[in-house]
């Protein structure tokens, strides 16, 4: 609970000029196959998508990087402190998502699922799973793209690149 507050006393007071700062502070649980295997197969998205947003995110476990916005990512799958509201309504908890690898895989697939549900197709999912500004979600697709072409063209669409 202490590393909660010292997040979010860093939120309130994020100095005045943006640097991406970073917390970390230590694990609870590391993130394993499969934690994103289950977690993939319990909010029905597709593995490969969350793997290349994995690949594209590449955070940690226990740390917590400061947007521009004034907004936090959290975790391995950088899960950003806007979702929180919602995700606090599912039963995640700020803290388990930073600190846990396991439940951070589990609340990034529930919001892939979330944008999947609103847009009907994973490519578009995707890309709002960072951002539903159109510029930025489009280039995010383009970077999971790319991470899962080097990972050896898995898609999530069934389709091979």
């Amino acid at each position: 609970m202490k590393g909660l507050l010292l997040l979010l006393a860093l939120c309130l007071f994020p100095g005045t000029a943006f640097a991406r700062s970073v917390v970390s502070l230590p694990a609870a649980r590391n993130l394993t196959p499969d934690c994103v295997a289950d977690a993939a197969l319990a909010h029905g998205v597709p593995l490969a998508a969350l793997m290349g947003i994995l690949a594209a995110e590449g955070g940690r476990e226990g740390e917590a990087k400061l947007n521009a916005n004034g907004s936090w990512d959290m975790g391995p799958f950088q899960v950003n402190t806007c979702n929180l509201n919602e995700l606090v309504l599912q039963g995640f908890t700020p803290e388990a998502i930073l600190l846990d690898g396991c439940i951070n895989a589990h609340a990034a697939a529930w919001i892939l699922h979330r944008e999947y549900a609103r847009a009907r197709n994973i490519w578009t999912a995707i890309g709002a799973y960072h951002s539903r500004t159109p510029q930025l979600s489009a280039a995010y697709a383009a970077r999971v793209k790319q991470h899962l072409a080097r990972m050896g063209g898995l898609w999530p669409d069934g389709a091979r690149q």
